[in-house]
């Protein structure tokens, strides 16, 4: 045993590598994790296209769900409104739009009611941060009523809110 202690003793140290090295190796993974990260993201996952056929698949998917019990759902209307959008290349635009929010029952039709002014100002402000080609596609306006449900529904019962229709919609 002691002729093997004596042989690692003797061995000389093993280098270690240059830092050099060591940056080369680093910087090669994090540039391989970027562009696996670009591959997938921008070539191997496909976001599917938002389209008026499938959500109105979605809603009436949802609306056959078991257990839910449908209730009288009430409608209130707006009037139509003028709003200033956000300008496009120096251009000016606005949208005349007018809305029915529908109510899962009366109580929420009532809070709806109350709360007319406080939804309508949230709908302008809105409108004012949305530049004309955000609004112009069918996805554009399904993204509008997804993100106005949202937010009624934070303004008054949550989930009290189960959908907004568009009775005029002109951009200009």
């Amino acid at each position: 045993m002691s002729e093997e202690a004596e042989e690692k003793e003797a061995a000389p140290p093993r280098p270690k590598p240059p830092l050099s090295t060591l940056l080369v190796f680093a910087n090669t993974l994090f540039v391989l994790g970027a562009l696996g990260t670009f591959v997938y993201t921008k070539i191997i996952f496909k976001k599917p296209v938002v389209t008026e056929a499938i959500e109105l698949e979605k809603k009436k998917a949802e609306a056959e769900k078991p257990g839910t019990i449908p209730a009288e759902k009430q409608l209130v209307t707006f009037e139509q409104i003028i709003a200033n959008m956000a300008p496009t290349q120096g251009k000016a635009h606005f949208v005349t739009i007018t809305i029915a929010v529908e109510a899962r029952d009366a109580n929420v039709a009532q809070q709806v009611e109350e709360k007319k002014a406080q939804l309508l100002d949230k709908l302008i402000s809105f409108l004012g941060r949305k530049e004309m080609y955000e609004l112009n596609t069918i996805q554009g306006k399904l993204l509008l009523k997804t993100q106005l449900i949202h937010d009624f529904n934070e303004m008054t019962v949550p989930g009290g809110i189960t959908d907004v229709y568009f009775a005029t919609f002109v951009l200009q």
